[in-house]
This record gives structure tokens, C-alpha cells and sequence, in this order.
């Protein structure tokens, strides 16, 4: 196994080429404006939320591996049994451990040998032995997923009296609704509130105004327990793009917003998890009624695992909506590019291709993403501000969708996910190329014409 590309989560990468296109200001690689991003709160301290598994995952990483020594993700065949299995032949003397990766009836497992603390040839030859089990479907290293730190890209804008529908103060700032005509859109949907749509990222700050009341409980898959606390920020930002409490009086409005959130986190603090845990916190959602499941996040090669994970949830008829990924070429991102998955790029404010946003003949839709203003948690974290802010990338793109599929499950509970993306597509408003293109997919979304139009009246 070679130390070679970690798996990244996708918010706006520190390459140089994505801060040119989604700054409003020069910024230096990998730093970005540390000017106040904050309405109406007080500069809170850093909580501390590093776990052990956490410190574990960096750790690995910034050795330079881009997987966990000694781990690997393993499927049984219908049947066996793990245990039994690694007690056999030469796995015996490795001291494996097995524990259910998601739900224990898929059979998938994360193994850990004692035996093995460092990459190297013992590691690989228990790789080998775990392939060639006859009881064993696949094996693989439990590689990291790593969250790209995102840059600033404008400060908050200060409140404004309340206007019109929806008074919350910043929404004049968030451009993104007027593009794709969610004012008009929620005059026929404002979203089911007993839907739940999860958000697989980093967590989500359980006490922020604009998110508390619509969360619900979730669950940790890196350090597998219930506590959900949201150290990095990426996630609060995407939740509140698909959900924030709309017409509130207080901060932003999110896309959906009567539906239920479900965060789950899948990334440290720091922003580092794994396959196991990605895969876990997919299948998790789903077995807890995520009708939709927003994941912005992405890397450069598939995985088995992450592969059932989407399966597991469509079999549950959870539409999944994951990020193309922000390197800005036509290299296929996943699980974006996994089959059965809506995969998103991101436009600007000019309806024009953000110049990270990658693209393929995978892109589903595009949707705003660049200087997207939105929620940060209400303490420290490595947001660039506190409460609220802007930052940019296809992580920002998704939960705009995601949201948008939440409502139109709301509105049309007769279609079935693939049904839903159907939809979406068909009434998405189609930029660039005439049809279908590489660059905006579809096109980009528009909250009213999916919500006002019939499925099935609209064809491409």
C-alpha cells in the first residue's frame, strides 16, 4: 500500500487556483481572511473536542500514510462469521478484532490486528491473507478521509432591518435564493417537517439559533457514541444552507425550511476520519429515515465499502447528494461518482461555472457555491468567524441541493429517489451548452419551477 493520496472531504481546497476564483480578495495559499465573520455574538473560546480516535486519525496522517496501520475493512459472504474466519490458517497469529461497520447484518467489519503497529510487509501479507479467505467477500485498508481547510471569502454582513418574507436580516446577502426563486418556491413548499435529512459531514452546533430547534439526535461514527459536536465548522455551514430556520428573525434562511436535520459526523475535529467512518455514518442515516443524506465530501478513488454503503441507503429509497469535488478538472470524485448518487457542482453569483468546480458526465446539476453565506458555529472553530460567514466550494453547492430534494419529497412523497433527481434535473435551469453539458450538468437549480411544475411534464 502505497503512501499515496488521502480521501478529502470538499469544501474549498487552499490550492491556489480555487482561492483566485472564489475570493473577493487576494488571499495567500492556504490562509484566508481573518477579518470578523460574526453577527451578534461574542468571540467564544475553542471547545475542546479532540477525541483519541481523532488524535489517532491526524496523527496517521500527518505521518504521511493515507490509511490507519493495521486496519482494514472487510465484507463476509452471506453466512460466515468473522471470528471463526480469522481464527484459521495464518490470520490466527495476527490477533484480529472485528466490530460491524454500519448495520450488523451487511456483514461489513472493521478488523484491527494487535500485531500490527506500522505500514509495512506484515501489513500487507494480512491484507493478502484476509483476500483470499474463501469466507471473505472483500478486503481493504481503512484509508483517511481528510476535510481540506476552506478559505474566507467575505466577512458577515452586518444585520439590516427585516424586510418582506423571510425577515431573517441577512437575506438579501444570500444571493443564492434569488437565483434559483426559493421565495416563490416556498409559497407552494416550505418542507414536511417530519422529513429528515441528514448532513454527513462534521457535525453540526447543537445551540446555534438559526439550527437548534430542527435537530435532532445523531451519532458519532468516529468515536462511536452519540455526542455530535461540531469542532471543525463545515458541517454547521452545510446544514445551514439545507435547513436553517427561515423567517426567524435571526441570521440566514436555509433551503428546506420546515424539514428535520440529521447531523451525523463522520470527520473529526480536526477533519480527519476514515472509510469506516464515512461508510458507517452513510448506512447510520439511512437506517434512522434520512429521506435525503447531504455529503460534501469526496476523494480520488472509490472504495467497496463506501460503494454498499450507498447501496445499503438507496435500497431505503435515501436520495444520496454528494459534492464533485473542487480540483477544477474532469477527475471523478467520490461518492459523487458512485452510481445511483446526485453529484453537484457549483456556480457563482453571475450564473457561471465556478472555475474549482469539477465536471463530467457524472454532474447531475449544478447549484451556487462560491461566497455562500451561511452558518458557523456559535464558538471558535477553524471557520474563518463565528456565527455566521462565507466560504466556498461544491460542499457549499450540495446542501443547496439537498435541500431542494427535501422539498420536493415534501411536496411529491409519491417519487422515489431516483424519481426525485428525475425532477430536479428536468426543471433546472440550463446554462452553459444547450442540454445536457459536462460543466453545469443539467443546470442549475430552481427551487420554484421543481416545486411548481408536475413530474413528468418536463423532459430532457
Amino acid at each position: 500500500m502505497k503512501n499515496t493520496r488521502l480521501f478529502s472531504a470538499v469544501a474549498l481546497t487552499s490550492l491556489a487556483a480555487s482561492l483566485v476564483a472564489c475570493s473577493s480578495a487576494p488571499l495567500l495559499q492556504g490562509t484566508f481572511n481573518q477579518g470578523p465573520a460574526q453577527v451578534g455574538a461574542q468571540s467564544a473560546a475553542r471547545p475542546n473536542m479532540t477525541s483519541t480516535r481523532g488524535a489517532q486519525l491526524k496523527a496517521a496522517a500527518m505521518a504521511g500514510l493515507d490509511h490507519i496501520p493495521g486496519e482494514f475493512i472487510v465484507r463476509m459472504k452471506p453466512g460466515a462469521n468473522a471470528m471463526a474466519a480469522f481464527s484459521q490458517g495464518g490470520l490466527r497469529a495476527m490477533n484480529l478484532q472485528a466490530q460491524p461497520v454500519g448495520n450488523p447484518a451487511l456483514g461489513i467489519n472493521l478488523v484491527r490486528s494487535a500485531s500490527i503497529r506500522s505500514a509495512g510487509a506484515q501489513e500487507s501479507q494480512t491484507l493478502q491473507s484476509l483476500r483470499s479467505n474463501p469466507a471473505v467477500l472483500y478486503a481493504e485498508p481503512n484509508m483517511i478521509v481528510k476535510l481540506t481547510r476552506p478559505a474566507a471569502t467575505e466577512p458577515a454582513p452586518r444585520e439590516v432591518a427585516p424586510q418582506a418574507f423571510p425577515n431573517d436580516p441577512m437575506f438579501e446577502k444570500q444571493y443564492a435564493h434569488q437565483k434559483m426563486q426559493s421565495q416563490k418556491g416556498w409559497e407552494i413548499e416550505q418542507g414536511n417537517k417530519d422529513l429528515i435529512l441528514s448532513i454527513v459531514d462534521t457535525g453540526v452546533d447543537y445551540k446555534h439559533p438559526d439550527l437548534a430547534a430542527k435537530l435532532l439526535p445523531g451519532y458519532n461514527t468516529v468515536d462511536g457514541n452519540a455526542t455530535v459536536e461540531d469542532g471543525n465548522g463545515h458541517g454547521t455551514h452545510c446544514a445551514g444552507i439545507a435547513s436553517a430556520i427561515t423567517n426567524n428573525g435571526v441570521g440566514v434562511a436555509g433551503v428546506a425550511p420546515n424539514v428535520k436535520i440529521l447531523p451525523v459526523q463522520v470527520l473529526s475535529k480536526e477533519g480527519y476520519g476514515s472509510y469506516e467512518s464515512v461508510a458507517s455514518g452513510i448506512i447510520w442515516a439511512a437506517d434512522h429515515g434520512a429521506k435525503v443524506i447531504s455529503m460534501s465530501l469526496g476523494g480520488p478513488s472509490s472504495s467497496a465499502v463506501i460503494t454498499d454503503a450507498v447501496k445499503h441507503a438507496l435500497e431505503k429509497d435515501a436520495m444520496l447528494i454528494a459534492a464533485m469535488g473542487n480540483d477544477g478538472n474532469s477527475s471523478i470524485s467520490y461518492p459523487a461518482g458512485v452510481p445511483g448518487v446526485m453529484a453537484v457542482g457549483a456556480t457563482d453569483s453571475n450564473d457561471k461555472i465556478a472555475r474549482f468546480s469539477q465536471y463530467g458526465k457524472h454532474n447531475s446539476v449544478a447549484a451556487p457555491g462560491v461566497n455562500i453565506l451561511s452558518t458557523f458555529p456559535t464558538y471558535q472553530t477553524d471557520m474563518p468567524g463565528i456565527s455566521y460567514g462565507s466560504i466556498s466550494g461544491t460542499s457549499m453547492a450540495t446542501p443547496a441541493v439537498s435541500g431542494l430534494a427535501a422539498l420536493v419529497r415534501s411536496k411529491y412523497p409519491q417519487l422515489n429517489s431516483a424519481q426525485v433527481k428525475a425532477h430536479i434535473e428536468a426543471t433546472a435551469d440550463d446554462l452553459g451548452t444547450p442540454g445536457f453539458d459536462v460543466y453545469y450538468g443539467h443546470g442549475r437549480i430552481n427551487v420554484f419551477k421543481a416545486l411548481s411544475t408536475a413530474p413528468g411534464a418536463v423532459r430532457r
